[in-house]
C-alpha cells in the first residue's frame, strides 16, 4: 500500500490528518482490486468505485465508529473520495478521486 507524497507535501493538504492520508492510501489500494474485477465494481457509467466499511476502517485502522466517520468527511472535505448511497441496506459506494499533486494544484 503506498500513500502518495503529494498528499504529505502538497500545501492543499495541509489540513488532512495523518490517519486520513492512511485511509486514503488504503482505498487507493482497494481502488486497485476494484480495478482488476472490473466487471463487479464499475457503475453504469463506467467509472471504478470501492466499498471500504466503517466497520472494515474501524477494524484496520483501531479506531472508533466517530473516528471513522471522521476520516471519510475528512477526505470528502479535501474532494479526495465521492461517496453515493445506495440505500436497500446495501453499502456506499466510494468513488476514489484523484488527488492534487504539485503541479496540478
Amino acid at each position: 500500500m503506498r500513500v502518495p507524497k503529494a498528499i504529505l507535501t502538497n500545501p492543499y493538504y495541509e489540513g488532512l490528518s495523518s490517519t486520513g492520508a492512511l485511509l486514503y492510501g488504503l482505498l487507493l489500494d482497494r481502488m486497485n482490486l476494484s480495478i482488476k474485477n472490473k466487471s463487479s465494481f464499475t457503475d453504469r457509467f463506467g467509472c471504478i468505485f470501492v466499498y471500504f466499511t466503517l466497520k472494515e476502517t474501524c477494524e484496520v485502522l483501531s479506531c472508533g465508529h466517530d473516528k471513522a466517520t471522521k476520516l471519510f468527511h475528512e477526505l470528502e472535505m479535501f474532494n479526495l473520495i465521492t461517496k453515493i448511497k445506495q440505500g436497500k441496506g446495501r453499502p456506499i459506494r466510494i468513488y476514489v478521486n484523484k488527488f492534487k499533486n504539485d503541479k496540478n494544484t
